[in-house]
């Protein structure tokens, strides 16, 4: 829905928003506020919320209000077993269709990386993942993964509001799977894509559930 239209900048704002979790999840998100914030009016503002409800991004809750929607373990770990069924298959299927350049261009962005700008650390990541995906140059199966890196970017966010980003991890992972890529060595890039895919998964899970009991402790 990126356009130039009133509608659209609040669409595009509220979704920034909820991708970089500036509204965590199952926060409620306040139309007036929003208005105030942007001067936008309120005909924009209700039409973009009710395109990222479509979207299942925000849901209504009857005599509450809207919220951004939650993040769950099983859609955790739906989206870590969507990215171990295709990741590491197509990177394998495909290793000699990647442009060598670009994966080298990747490494050194990784390498230079500032890990203290958030924006650009999960920018980066989920481009690269991203990256996996459309050697395929299959339009319907990119618009998907679309959906599920901005799911991953949000979770990605969310763990380190946790405290529990992999900073210390960040470049070796993807240095292993760009090396293996580039060498086209198919046992070393389904190693490394699951190796990386699987820390992800149990920091996810692991920030998933501290955020629970937290909540449990104060209500």
């Amino acid at each position: 829905m990126a356009d130039s239209t009133l509608t659209g900048q609040a669409y595009g704002l509220i979704r920034h928003r909820l991708k970089t979790c500036a509204y965590l999840p199952g926060e409620s998100i306040n139309e007036l506020k929003i208005c105030e914030e942007t001067g936008l009016g309120r005909t924009p503002v209700r039409e973009a919320l009710l395109a990222l409800r479509r979207e299942g991004l925000i849901e209504v809750r009857p005599r509450k209000g809207t919220f951004a929607s939650a993040i769950t373990e099983t859609q955790i770990n739906e989206m870590y077993q969507l990215r171990r069924l295709l990741e590491p298959v197509i990177a394998v299927r495909y290793r000699q269709q990647y442009d060598k350049t670009l994966l080298l261009d990747y490494d050194n962005r990784f390498r230079q990386l500032d890990q203290s700008d958030e924006e650009a650390y999960f920018d980066l990541d989920t481009a690269f993942h991203q990256f996996l995906i459309d050697v395929m140059a299959n339009p319907a199966l990119s618009l998907f993964y679309q959906k599920v890196m901005f799911t991953q970017y949000r979770i990605g966010a969310f763990n380190s509001m946790q405290g529990l980003a992999r900073r210390e991890d960040y470049y070796s992972e993807h240095h292993a799977i760009i090396t293996a890529l580039i060498e086209e060595d198919e046992r070393q890039i389904e190693q490394s894509c699951n190796y990386h895919i699987g820390k992800s998964h149990a920091a996810s899970l692991t920030a998933h559930r501290n955020a629970k009991r937290r909540e449990g402790e104060h209500t």
